[in-house]
């Protein structure tokens, strides 16, 4: 399992980071005055591009937080309630305060409002998934105890009497 976390951990790092960059860049060129850092964030650096890189970074290390967390969802010796609360808690934990050091979540009501509807969205869709798969692994495993009931009593239909 913490094999698997890692590996997740450092591909969702790269993704974003690589994804990040992209956006930026493409961003940069088509809008020329549009600075890719929240002015008080870029402040503490000495030049635009160590913020940029330090803003990547820490979208990368919330990409890896939530991939990495990922592997909660695949204890099968906790609930699926209790998976989600550990797995939103860890992801919140890294997630709003690289959104307040990045961009001003604290600061900006849209942006608070942006940021939340994000997280939400991103956290409702990996639950819906989870919940999915955790049902249709239930259902599987329902369908083969029938089966097995089944050839054991001699039943054709696998229904148990």
């Amino acid at each position: 399992m913490l094999k698997n976390a890692l590996i997740r951990g450092i591909n969702s790092f790269m993704y974003a980071v690589g994804i990040s960059t992209v956006v930026q860049t493409l961003v940069l060129s088509l809008v020329k005055d549009m600075n890719p850092v929240l002015p008080e964030f870029g402040m503490h650096f000495s030049n635009l591009y160590l913020a940029v890189l330090a803003q990547n970074i820490l979208i990368g290390i919330t990409s890896a937080a939530f991939g990495a967390g990922s592997v909660i969802m695949e204890m099968e010796r906790i609930s699926l309630v209790v998976q989600s609360i550990l797995y939103f808690v860890l992801t919140a934990l890294i997630w709003i305060p690289v959104g307040c050091i990045c961009w001003g979540l604290h600061r900006y009501p849209a942006t608070m409002l942006v940021m939340g509807v994000s997280y939400t969205v991103s956290y409702v869709i990996s639950w819906m998934v989870q919940f999915k798969q955790c049902k249709s692994n239930v259902e599987q495993i329902n369908k083969k105890l029938l089966e097995l009931r089944g050839e054991a009593g001699g039943n054709q239909n696998g229904i148990c009497y």
